[in-house]
């Protein structure tokens, strides 16, 4: 886990200074791609992030003090830009575990994971999303996000404007992330899904297209 100070300006010009803990960790479905979109998405939407809320942490994270508190976030769909082949019907809305807090006493330090928008209540993303059934690796079935580093801010019609993505900096300086998302910042959306739509899915998944996403990504995994 890396430790991060991120700085955004406001619109009275002032800035705001907060500690962002950059948690890395394993994907279940891979995303770095536009094959990999193609593959394990169901819809690639626009939606707005509604609502949060938190949820306890562990008795023995209260008692100690110190520990992690996971955040569950409400997302409003208002587009849907492309559609799988197949997909189940977009949800109108759904919600998410997603990032969370790490505690100390009265401390708390906002958690995210690499690659991932700061994700603030009232504001817009362009994002994959599926639909996960109950298999043996998903305990529990429902809508979710490709993955935290598959979101990419929107506003004003603009891809990768209106939110900070805490770990995007790159060695070179670059703002913009390593992954598929950063060939499209700057662009409208409509240069994104004529991509995706002429992305095929991975040919070593093509034959497993209607399993759920985990078990189409293990079949690839094994060709």
């Amino acid at each position: 886990m890396t430790l991060l100070v991120v700085q955004a300006d406001g619109g009275d010009q002032k800035s705001a200074r907060s500690s962002v803990i950059i948690s890395h960790g394993d994907q279940l479905l891979p995303s770095d791609t536009l094959t990999d979109w193609a593959t394990y998405d169901d819809h690639l939407v626009v939606a707005t992030v509604t609502g949060q809320r938190e949820l306890a942490p562990t008795k023995e994270e209260t008692e100690a003090g110190e520990g992690y508190i996971p955040r569950v976030i409400s997302l409003r769909i208002d587009r849907v830009l492309w559609s799988r082949s197949e997909a189940p019907n977009a949800p109108s809305t759904f919600e998410t575990e997603i990032d969370g807090w790490q505690f100390h006493g009265d401390r708390r330090d906002a958690v995210r994971m690499e690659g991932e928008p700061m994700m603030e209540v009232g504001k817009q993303y362009v994002l994959p999303v599926l639909y996960f059934t109950k298999t043996k690796t998903v305990l529990n079935a429902g809508w979710s996000t490709l993955s935290p580093n598959s979101i990419i801010p929107y506003s004003e019609g603009i891809l990768g404007k209106g939110d900070v993505i805490p770990s995007a900096q790159q060695a070179d300086g670059d703002t913009k992330p390593a992954d598929v998302r950063g060939s499209f910042s700057g662009k409208e959306p409509a240069e994104l899904v004529s991509a995706l739509k002429s992305t095929p899915p991975d040919p070593a998944a093509a034959d497993a297209m209607k399993l759920p996403p985990d078990e189409r990504a293990k079949h690839a995994y094994k060709q």
